[in-house]
């Protein structure tokens, strides 16, 4: 393959950091070789419903981080096939966008084996991701801000005000940088700033 496997979801969480941190599946992608995977998977009888532990193949799409994701992966070697391994905060912010109880727990686990990321840090990555919090059509909050706000008191231990702690800075600094006045207007409507 001409491009890494990308392993994603909570199987890295699970690798690298807690065996006992268990996952029922193992996400993977690789652009341009989808259907050679799911076909391999299926052969050696690793798909959904015929194993325990099963390989979920899908677009790399499904994998949805911040935007620097890519420079802070890594890339391990094994038996000559190249495996790509997101950075574990990349993870969590992938993890936003559902956070059931089993995506509040890979936060826990992180923090209790690493001490990362920090309350400071996740606000860093979020502001990066500044424009996942768009609100819907409807005008309602997106679900990525719903779950940001429903996980900072449940790993942070207390209330985040997104408008101001995280969506404030970034157009004051797209301001600052002289960004296209209309789209930070825009933004500043949207986001009701």
């Amino acid at each position: 393959m001409d491009r890494p496997i990308l392993v994603f979801g909570s199987a890295p969480l699970q690798i690298y950091f807690d065996p006992a941190f268990l996952s029922a599946d193992v996400d993977i992608a690789s652009a341009g070789h989808k259907d050679v995977l799911k076909k391999l998977v299926e052969e050696l009888g690793l798909s959904k419903g015929k194993a325990a532990l099963y390989i979920e193949v899908v677009g790399e799409h499904v994998f949805r981080p911040g935007p620097r994701w890519r420079e802070r992966s890594e890339i391990k070697l094994l038996n000559g096939v190249a495996f790509l391994f997101p950075h574990p905060t990349d993870i969590l912010v992938a993890k936003l966008y559902r956070l059931d109880e089993k995506d509040l727990l890979a936060f826990e686990v992180l923090l209790k084996k690493t001490g990362h990321p920090t309350a400071a840090e996740m606000i860093l990555e979020l502001r990066d991701c500044f424009e996942k919090f768009r609100p819907e059509l409807n005008g309602s909050k997106s679900e990525f801000w719903n779950n940001v706000e429903k996980l900072w008191p449940a790993i942070y231990g207390h209330p985040i005000d997104v408008p101001s702690t995280i969506l404030a800075p970034v157009i004051a600094e797209l301001e600052e940088a002289g960004y296209n006045p209309d789209y930070v207007e825009i933004l500043k409507t949207k986001l009701d700033l």
